[in-house]
């Protein structure tokens, strides 16, 4: 699972390269999350940690330069790519470690170049697990993909894909909760386990995470405290070692 953002006050071009990236990763077949910023000042107020930015340079609101140090505070190992129609900021963009460099009107098959290095890159850092499956074979699938566990009785647990299917495994939730903290899941509830790096926002009034791919799910009463303090440090422990 990868987050890439487009910031850049034109929004049309923002949207052209977003639809471009989508179906460059479908191609692919990688999940992907996109998001389009017009004011680039909104990027450095999200929580999200993106993997790959293209940030547009020229804009009302903010110098691309400057943002990108801006955002660097917090995401140190985050890609930049910047898009511009200025060659004179060439060096300067690189000066804060860009990821490439795309002049406007942004080429495609550029865009691809990028897109596929950043993939090569990336990929060998993914963490590929094994799950056994009811009928006892192995299922291999990236940790990131999955957004939580899910008690379904009998030692039968359900396994909650972002792309919202599910597959079910033979195992116990305690065997779980032991073997997945290494990876960053935490239990809101004693019937789910779930992956903190896909929950977006949390609301305690109704006892609800809200994860990335819009689905919902139960924090007990009686945890929530304790889970707001896992979910703190967690966030914490990731800023740092971004």
């Amino acid at each position: 699972m990868y987050r890439i953002a487009i910031v850049d006050d034109e929004i049309e071009r923002a949207y052209e390269i977003e639809r471009y990236v989508n179906r460059y990763m479908k191609k692919e077949e990688i999940d992907v999350i996109t998001e389009t910023y017009r004011d680039g000042n909104k990027i450095t107020k999200t929580s999200v940690l993106y993997d790959l930015v293209f940030l547009d340079i020229e804009m009302p609101e903010i110098n691309g330069i400057e943002l990108a140090r801006k955002i660097r505070r917090t995401n140190h190992k985050l890609h930049i790519v910047y898009i511009t129609n200025f060659a004179k900021y060439r060096d300067a963009a690189f000066l804060v470690h860009a990821y490439g460099y795309l002049e406007k009107p942004v080429n495609k098959e550029k865009l691809a170049e990028i897109l596929k290095d950043f993939l090569t890159e990336t990929r060998d850092k993914k963490e590929i697990v094994t799950l056994k499956l009811t009928d006892g074979s192995n299922y291999f699938e990236d940790v990131s993909n999955i957004c939580y566990f899910e008690y379904d009785g009998n030692r039968k647990v359900r396994v909650h894909m972002f792309n919202k299917e599910y597959i079910r495994i033979s195992t116990s939730m305690s065997y779980l909760k032991k073997e997945y903290q290494k990876y960053g899941f935490a239990s809101p509830h004693k019937s789910f386990l779930v992956n903190l790096e896909r929950v977006r926002n949390v609301d305690m009034k109704e006892s609800l995470l809200i994860l990335d791919n819009g689905v919902k799910v139960s924090v007990a009463q009686k945890k929530q405290k304790e889970f707001q303090s896992i979910l703190s440090e967690y966030y914490h422990n990731r800023l740092e070692n971004k």
